[in-house]
């Protein structure tokens, strides 16, 4: 259960082979407009929707958490885990699982396939890259060369995925490697998708709150918020149910609204706000400050700059 901060495989089943993308200079900030502003036209309802779009969720069950409205009512959605939801140290599993890290690795896979056979999201059209849960950061330049391989083979309009934000590291890495991946498509010279967020959670006046952004730095689109039917609450909440490992979190989680903006410009070398972050509420391992030095690794690595 999500609580106020007191304190001031089964492998994944789809491994894409890693390549090095060619670098070229160059982004269509306009097309990424026109491909926002036919998301926002047809989520609301307003026209068609004839986008190709892919769901980056950093864990199973982020994908109901903050886009069923997308995979509810786009016919063509992808949806691609950052890792395979199952942390190295047993102590943060779920009480429910069971025998290896690889066995409960597994339950998430299937309760994620599971969920979202209820949106007709067939289990071809969900894929892993292969991180770990709350170790991501680690992995990032192999994440990101083969999410610019996936890039490649599906050529979405949009990529929807995470905000920068503190509330789980593996969030705030989906974040960078969408960003760094999307440079590396301009600088191969391909068209980069748009890239959407969808709302997660963090901290803010000492508690953890869902299904709202923290407010961006810098500017951007205005949120789009998509009330749910009452036909589409229904099937929400049977996709939570879906992921039985994970009800003591997901109980928390809205079901009536869902809101998506256009990303902002991030400085991945900044924390995402003043003060503690969520995870760190949690005295997890992992410290926002260790995340940025491996970030600026990461992206020096690549031969990139922090700001995305």
């Amino acid at each position: 259960m999500l609580a106020r901060c007191t304190d001031t495989a089964k492998q994944c089943a789809y491994f894409l082979p890693i390549r090095s993308p060619t670098m070229k200079s160059g982004a269509d900030l306009s097309s990424r407009r026109t491909a926002w502003d036919r998301f926002e036209s047809g989520l609301a309802g307003k026209k068609e929707l004839e986008l190709r779009v892919l769901l980056l969720a950093a864990h199973p069950d982020d994908e109901t958490i903050g886009a069923s409205s997308v995979m509810n009512r786009v016919p063509d959605v992808s949806v691609v885990f950052l890792t395979d939801g199952a942390p190295r140290d047993p102590r943060f599993w779920s009480p429910d699982a069971k025998g290896t890290r690889a066995d409960y690795a597994n339950m998430r896979w299937h309760e994620a396939i599971a969920a979202m056979a209820l949106v007709n999201v067939p289990a071809e059209r969900i894929l892993c890259l292969g991180g770990v849960d709350q170790d991501a950061i680690n992995s990032v330049p192999v994440l990101v060369r083969r999410f610019v391989e996936l890039l490649g083979q599906l050529q979405p309009d949009v990529v929807v995925t995470h905000p920068y934000e503190g509330g789980h590291p593996d969030h705030d890495t989906a974040a960078l490697v969408v960003h760094l991946a999307a440079k590396a498509a301009v600088r191969g010279g391909h068209k980069p998708p748009a890239i959407v967020e969808m709302t997660s959670y963090h901290l803010r006046d000492s508690r953890c709150v869902t299904g709202e952004f923290l407010p961006a730095n810098s500017i951007s689109a205005p949120e789009l918020v998509i009330e749910l039917s009452p036909e589409e609450q229904a099937i929400k909440k049977k996709m939570i149910e879906c992921h039985r490992s994970q009800r003591l979190v997901l109980e928390e989680f809205p079901l009536s609204a869902e809101r998506f903006r256009l990303a902002p410009e991030y400085d991945f070398a900044r924390p995402p706000h003043f003060g503690k972050l969520w995870y760190e509420c949690l005295r997890w391992p992992l410290t926002g400050e260790r995340w940025r030095e491996l970030a600026l690794q990461a992206v020096a690595q690549m031969g990139g700059a922090a700001c995305a």
